[in-house]
């Protein structure tokens, strides 16, 4: 049976050959620094006793040697970490930050020691993963920074005014702590939105910590400084972090999607389906199947063929014990996979309000404000980072704040203000909040999201007691969303009939009706729905499109439950990719028509410029070339354009466009000046000698530009490209003083000219 699975399921040559030669040639990288690992490993746990007193004098303010850390490499990738403890007399401080230029202001360490611990009374013992985003007032973006925003796709790029934390809470039973519990949280601090990258690497990392200590985690930063490859997009990078190695790639601009750039994804679900399929017919068997990476790694399966007169029990026991050890040096030999280093997963995100999955992208991609309310910071964050990314890949251009507390920093700015009904309306804006006094500061708000981290309530069918209260003065006013098919996902998955009373039960709920659990109604006056306990979504928004209910089949359908959580999560994913592209594409097409012409690039000129975006004219378009062509939903698609065409994700999208077409622009201006022909792009036959003074003046001043800057405009153009260009006009330059300037003139512009931009 072995046999059959390996060669039916064998990876095709374009998916071997676009890794086998880099993996080969690391394999040798890596098991010579596992065993320079070792030595410092031992060397370090031979030095634990000596060093116990400088660790626990250590400071933050202190300039021993964890805070003197090399970070040369490791700073593209982390910002800073930060450990934050609980006093009993100052609440949560930060107890080390790490290294020395991790620099933040007064605000921003007291917003980062009150998000590092949930803001809620849960009392689950254990650690817990979860992220936030903060406001970060720092320089301008470093070259890297620069550089690597050119390449990624625009939700990818780095904010030089935000900083993720990606903590690893711990709480558990300490009766030699007063309050009789042990909190205490690790940070990671990085301007990168690699959620689920970080999020992996903060678990290994705090459980390493709270085993070892500072001092192994000063040994790991090291390694990791040492082994670690920039964080270059496009290319696979191995990782190296304690026993395991992480295998990621970033995406780049022009990944074409579903293509080869997601062979690790499929590879990924494809195992996992795998796993799932061989223990259920085999419940006995607790081997799981994993292709190899390579074709000279083999995974050898288990026989089935024996019979069980022919092996005892010591036998049995026996095999288990090797089989066990064989799974895990297979595990430590294969690089952990992370098919998408920034998402969540999305299917299990957005799980409760499943059947409003295209309700919710027009309310992102219109910058709607949505605020999350949940039980724990872990569910709460990934739901907003789940929203934020379903209108990939376009940027959400507003704030999000994946958890927020109401210590924070801008927590009256945010909620206060906008409770209040005679303000205007809320802060364009995502949050994530866990404490149960948001629910009534945020009331007023028009779109929210009620979450639940007990997957097993989400399973149940809920009682008729735990149904909404709808307040308003008239019920038909009430929208399709509030009454019709506002059930929940976990509801669904249940027997059709339970479906129809659960409908039939929500149908009856009019203004005189009572709940049938007496709650407590926040505002007597507000015309907003109050939700007792229910999950899902609360909104009065009428949505522009119609409802997709080919997803929602293949979402809802019997082989649903079946499937792992990663091929939902790839349907969903696709779905919102394919809606999100039919939508942008009339807007690039017009865009494209903005552009100037090659036949408007001249030597002798300055360089074109690109129309204004009209969007009237836009509008018009629609007719002809509107998202129907490739998409099959119907709906006022126009009408939800010139909504969007009023909001920050269009502004922000139209200008991210206008610099990448001006620096293509500038491109292709110096290029025709490289290669242009000088009598006849220049007519210098005709030119007077002051002319051509200023003519050489000008190309003087572009080769300076070329030599000294490396802005927006000159980023894109690989070196190699822009070494040509200036040995080009150098020379071109070079030709014009020596024939066409008089002595005199000469003597101004003789200089030494090295024809290399070095």
């Amino acid at each position: 049976m072995s046999i059959t699975i390996s060669s039916g399921l064998h990876r095709s040559h374009s998916d071997r050959d676009l890794l086998l030669n880099e993996r080969r040639l690391t394999r040798a990288r890596l098991n010579s620094s596992s065993s320079s690992s070792n030595l410092a490993s031992l060397s370090s746990s031979s030095n634990v006793h000596s060093n116990t007193t400088t660790v626990s004098s250590y400071s933050t303010s202190s300039s021993s040697t964890p805070a003197c850390l090399p970070w040369d490499r490791l700073q593209k990738w982390l910002y800073g970490i930060a450990i934050v403890t609980f006093d009993l007399e100052l609440g949560q401080s930060i107890e080390y930050l790490l290294p020395n230029h991790c620099k933040l202001t007064d605000k921003e360490k007291l917003n980062l020691s009150y998000l590092s611990f949930p803001d809620t009374n849960s009392t689950c013992l254990g650690d817990f993963q979860y992220h936030f985003r903060i406001n970060h007032e720092s320089f301008n973006l470093t070259t890297d920074y620069q550089y690597y925003n050119s390449i990624v796709p625009s939700a990818l790029q780095v904010d030089n005014n935000s900083l993720f934390g990606f903590v690893n809470f711990r709480q558990i039973h300490d009766k030699t702590i007063k309050r009789g519990f042990f909190q205490k949280s690790f940070v990671i601090l990085s301007k990168l939105p690699f959620i689920s990258l970080f999020l992996n690497i903060v678990n290994q990392l705090a459980i390493n910590y709270f085993e070892y200590g500072l001092t192994s985690l000063e040994t790991c930063c090291h390694s990791m400084d040492c082994q670690w490859p920039e964080p270059e997009p496009g290319k696979t990078l191995l990782l190296p972090l304690l026993d395991s190695v992480l295998q990621v790639r970033i995406p780049t601009h022009g990944d074409k999607p579903f293509s080869s750039s997601d062979l690790i994804q499929f590879r990924s679900i494809v195992n996992e389906t795998m796993t799932t399929n061989i223990n259920s017919n085999n419940p006995n068997q607790n081997q799981s199947f994993k292709f190899p990476l390579d074709d000279d790694i083999e995974i050898d399966m288990p026989t089935s063929n024996l019979s069980e007169h022919e092996i005892t029990n010591n036998n049995n026991t026996t095999v288990e014990s090797v089989t066990k050890n064989e799974q895990q040096r297979q595990q430590q030999q294969l690089p952990c996979l992370i098919p998408f280093v920034y998402d969540v997963n999305t299917y299990q995100s957005l799980l409760c309000v499943l059947t409003h999955i295209q309700l919710l992208w027009e309310l992102v991609l219109l910058n709607e404000p949505i605020a999350i309310l949940g039980k724990f910071p872990t569910k709460c964050s990934q739901t907003v980072q789940a929203l934020v990314h379903i209108i990939w890949p376009l940027r959400y251009a507003n704030d999000y704040r994946p958890f927020f507390t109401i210590h924070n920093s801008e927590f009256h700015e945010i909620t206060f203000n906008s409770s209040k009904k005679s303000s205007l309306s809320p802060p364009k804006i995502i949050l994530g909040v866990t404490n149960p006094f948001f629910a009534k500061l945020l009331h007023q708000w028009p779109h929210i999201i009620c979450v639940d981290d007990d997957d097993q309530q989400q399973k149940s069918i809920k009682k008729r007691e735990n149904f909404l209260l709808v307040e308003h003065d008239d019920e038909d006013n009430l929208s399709v969303n509030e009454l019709d098919d506002d059930i929940e996902l976990s509801s669904l998955s249940s027997s059709s009939s339970s479906l129809q009373m659960e409908k039939k039960i929500q149908k009856k709920i009019s203004t005189t009706s009572k709940p049938y659990k007496p709650a407590y109604t926040l505002n007597t006056n507000s015309s907003h729905l109050i939700f007792v306990t229910k999950i899902g979504l609360y909104t009065k928004y009428k949505p522009y499109l119609q409802r997709d209910k080919i997803i929602l089949k293949k979402l809802r359908s019997t082989n649903s439950q079946q499937r792992p959580d990663t091929v939902q999560n790839a349907f969903l994913r696709r779905f919102f990719l394919e809606l999100t592209q039919s939508f942008i594409i009339p807007l690039e097409r017009y865009f494209s028509s903005l552009l100037p012409l090659r036949k408007y690039y001249h030597a002798n000129r300055e360089p074109p410029i690109i129309k204004k975006f009209d969007n009237e004219e836009f509008l018009k378009t629609l007719d002809q070339y509107g998202p129907q062509l490739t998409s099959g939903l119907k709906g006022d698609w126009k009408e939800l354009y010139k909504h969007f065409l009023t909001t920050p994700n269009f502004h922000f999208w139209l200008l991210n466009r206008e610099q990448e077409a001006n620096a293509k622009i500038y491109s292709l201006y110096i290029e025709t000046i490289a290669y242009c022909r000088l009598e006849q792009d220049f007519n210098l036959s005709q030119l007077k000698e002051i002319q051509i003074i200023d003519l050489v003046i000008k190309l003087k001043d572009l080769i300076q530009y070329l030599e000294t800057k490396n802005d927006d405009l000159l980023i894109r153009i690989d070196q190699n490209v822009k070494n040509d260009y200036l040995e080009r006009i150098k020379l071109k330059m070079k030709i014009i003083v020596e024939e066409k300037l008089s002595d005199d003139m000469k003597t101004l512009f003789h200089k030494p000219m090295s024809l290399s931009s070095s």
